[in-house]
């Protein structure tokens, strides 16, 4: 089983009625619960290794300062901050409420890793994950829009969703929603091995149940927007790197600007809207370093 079917039960019924449309509970045969479990997440704790900002630790009125459960170390010779207290954290989630994030599990968790890149393959678009510890009856984040298709797994515990309707135009922005979202589309209680689907621009929020702490992953499918469109383009029509970078009279600008307008031409002549956005979420799915596979012994 592949990991798009250990989140999606039926894709001919997720892709026709529930993406960019509508959010939905799905309760796969096999969901990726197994990636990263609350043992696991202990033991990430305790490693000493967990650094910001990997790490943030937060309440539901925003940050927790960072001095509150970071500390610093001497590392070859030299003072490093930004070192996870795990005493601290577990001590800010017991005694405050306060939610634990793990940013970008898919960049140091290798099965999360090979899990968001098979989905990326799925999906086209680049696909990132984050982990969320949420203390019971505490709510992580007031209701806010997410600049994501969200694929939320239940790992540990039950916390209570509300997805509320998306943006009006494309005009909207990321973050928390100041006005009143409405009636929600979907109000529901998410158990272990559930997936929930967030559609990209969706407001939403969750809290953990009364009687115990909620662990959940998210995967957040990427896509692009006009800046992203904007840039690929730019990089695309960009001089060609033969010609000089610093023309040493007016004809030899002249010219240079000549053959800069000659390649920008043929580049749009060739490029259709939908090789563009193909060529942006391509770009965005590449990493600025791959994770090589072989032994520190080889």
């Amino acid at each position: 089983m592949n990991a798009f079917e250990r989140c999606v039960v039926d894709r001919d019924t997720f892709f026709a009625g529930q993406w960019r449309k509508a959010p939905a509970v799905m309760r796969p045969a096999n969901p990726p619960v197994d990636l990263l479990t609350v043992a696991d997440v202990d033991r990430l704790l305790d490693s000493g290794l967990l650094h910001v900002p990997y790490v943030e630790v937060t309440h539901e009125s925003g940050a927790v300062p960072r001095e509150r459960y970071c500390t610093a170390r001497e590392v070859a010779g030299t003072m490093a901050a930004g070192y996870v207290d795990a005493d601290a954290v577990r001590h800010l989630i017991r005694e405050e409420h306060a939610t634990l994030l793990l940013r970008h599990v898919d960049q140091w968790v290798a099965g999360v890793r090979a899990f968001t890149d098979e989905l990326a393959e799925h999906f086209g678009r680049k696909v990132e994950a984050f982990c969320f510890v949420t203390p019971a009856g505490t709510q992580g984040r007031p209701v806010h829009r997410d600049d994501a298709d969200v694929l939320a797994v239940q790992v540990s515990g039950v916390k209570r969703w509300k997805v509320y309707s998306g943006p009006a135009d494309g005009n909207w922005e990321p973050g928390l929603v100041a006005e009143d979202p409405g009636e929600p589309l979907l109000d529901s209680v998410l158990r272990a091995g559930e997936v929930l689907y967030v559609p990209r621009g969706f407001a939403h929020a969750a809290a953990a149940a009364e009687d115990a702490s909620s662990v959940h992953l998210s995967f957040t499918i990427r896509e692009a927007g006009t800046p992203n469109l904007d840039a690929v383009l730019q990089a695309l029509v960009a001089a060609d790197a033969r010609l000089p970078v610093r023309p040493l009279d007016e004809e030899s600008l002249v010219r240079a600007a000549s053959e800069v307008i000659a390649g920008a031409r043929k580049v749009l002549e060739d490029l259709t809207p939908e090789a563009l956005v193909h060529y942006t979420r391509t770009v965005m799915r590449a990493r600025s370093a791959e994770p090589t596979h072989t032994s520190i012994a080889d």
